[in-house]
């Protein structure tokens, strides 16, 4: 009866310290999540700048008499700079989803073997 006791014991500690150490982690992950979205803002003032800047580079090149202003180096390398910054946001927002994609898989889901669960070919009856 002892040890049985030590026994449901020590696993139940396990159990605590396990779910502990995982709520612990992916704390630390939603952080992480909350420094990406921040850094996802940031990266999006930097889109919208540079489309202003790519917008009057347009414009000046329009002026310009330019017949296609697309083709103007100025406009080339605006074109060039917002699109970089959108790549750089993708994958932030593609390392968002790999961090949430850890966090949902860390989670802990009883299984049948655990106490409460119910086996399926349970050799004791279940009004025990």
């Amino acid at each position: 009866m002892n040890g049985d006791l030590k026994s449901k014991a020590a696993v139940g500690l396990k159990k605590t310290w396990r779910t502990t150490w995982i709520f612990t982690v992916n704390t630390g992950r939603r952080i992480k999540i909350l420094a990406r979205k921040g850094q996802g803002c940031w990266q999006q003032r930097k889109i919208n700048r540079a489309m202003a800047a790519l917008g009057r580079q347009t414009f000046k090149a329009l002026e310009q008499g330019e017949s296609n202003p697309l083709m103007a180096p100025e406009v080339n390398a605006a074109v060039q700079k917002a699109k970089d910054l959108k790549e750089t946001k993708e994958e932030n927002y593609q390392a968002i989803a790999a961090i949430r994609e850890r966090i949902r898989t860390s989670r802990i889901i009883p299984t049948p073997e655990e106490t409460g669960g119910i086996e399926e070919n349970s050799e004791e009856p279940l009004g025990k």
